[in-house]
C-alpha cells in the first residue's frame, strides 16, 4: 500500500523539477536573447550628430528599432514548434526604454507547464521575466 503512495510523490516531485527546468531553460534563453538585444541597440552611434560636430553618441530612434527588431525574433521563435513535440511559450509584455547612455529591454514570457498540468489546483504555466541592460560606452 505504501509503495503505490511512494511512487505518485516521485512522479509528481519529477513532474515539478521538469516544469521547472523547462521554465529555467526559457529564462537563460530569454536573457541570452534580451542582452544580445541590449548590446546591439547600445552600439547605434548617431554618425550624423558625428559628423556635423563631431560628438559621440546614442542613436535613440535607431536603438529602439533594433530592440524591437530583436523582440520581434523572439516572438515570433516562441510559438515555432508547430508538431506540437514542445510546448510553446508565449510572450506577454515588452519594453525597450532609451536613454542618453543605456538602452533598457524587458520582456516576460509565460512558459507552459507540460506534466503539472495533470495535477488539480496547479497553474498551466509559469510567467519567467527578465531584464537586460546595454551602456553606451563614450
Amino acid at each position: 500500500m505504501l509503495v503505490p503512495a511512494m511512487l505518485l510523490v516521485v512522479m509528481v516531485l519529477g513532474g515539478i523539477a521538469v516544469d521547472l527546468s523547462l521554465a529555467y531553460s526559457a529564462q537563460r534563453s530569454l536573457y541570452r536573447t534580451l542582452s544580445a538585444a541590449a548590446d546591439d541597440a547600445a552600439s547605434m552611434v548617431d554618425t550624423r550628430a558625428h559628423q556635423v560636430d563631431g560628438s559621440v553618441r546614442l542613436d535613440q530612434d535607431a536603438a529602439t528599432r533594433v530592440a524591437r527588431t530583436h523582440l520581434g525574433l523572439v516572438e515570433s521563435n516562441l510559438g515555432a514548434d508547430t508538431a506540437g513535440a514542445h510546448p510553446t511559450n508565449e510572450l506577454i509584455d515588452s519594453s525597450v526604454l532609451v536613454t542618453t547612455d543605456s538602452v533598457t529591454v524587458t520582456a516576460t514570457v509565460s512558459v507552459e507547464h507540460i506534466f503539472m498540468k495533470a495535477v488539480p489546483g496547479s497553474p498551466d504555466s509559469t510567467e519567467v521575466s527578465v531584464v537586460a541592460i546595454g551602456r553606451f560606452a563614450r
